[in-house]
């Protein structure tokens, strides 16, 4: 008997934690659903800004009207070239209230090895700011200049 109890306990234990974690589930779906479509956009021709700006904030569609959109496109184009693929990498709550959460991909293009493509979203699964970031390895001769930056102090 006291196995039987012992064991329906851990069972709803279990199935109320796995409840419990995946409470951001939906949140995330959809901001994901968001970034792909913002990405998609900026690195091919599928996709039109008016898909776009459908999920930006007020704030943002100020910003970055169409003909800015299409700038910025045309930027990373020759810039960092045609993308070769992008992973999702992170979710973080930003806020403690869930005011706001940021989603980061990391994305290799042709001409940029590798780039931090990051998604800040309000409350409302808009997307309100992004920003991309090309990171570039850190080279022996950096490394040796870090380390005598470093032993002087």
């Amino acid at each position: 008997m006291k196995k039987l109890v012992l064991f329906l306990t851990v069972i709803m234990v279990m199935a109320f934690s796995s409840i419990c974690m995946a409470a951001d589930g939906g949140d995330l779906n959809k901001e994901q659903k968001v970034a792909d479509t913002f990405i998609a956009a900026l690195t091919s021709d599928n996709v039109n800004y008016d898909k776009v700006s459908a999920n930006l904030s007020e704030g943002l569609k100020t910003k970055l009207n169409e003909k800015d959109f299409v700038g910025l496109k045309n930027d990373i184009k020759t810039k960092m070239g045609d993308l070769n693929q992008e992973r999702f990498f992170s979710f973080e709550r930003l806020q403690p209230n869930g005011q706001q959460d940021k989603l980061t991909y990391i994305a290799s293009f042709t001409n940029e090895k590798m780039v931090a493509m990051v998604f800040v979203f309000d409350k409302d699964t808009k997307l309100v700011d992004f920003g991309l970031l090309t990171m570039k390895p850190q080279t022996e001769q950096t490394n040796a200049e870090a380390n005598t930056t470093q032993q002087a102090q």
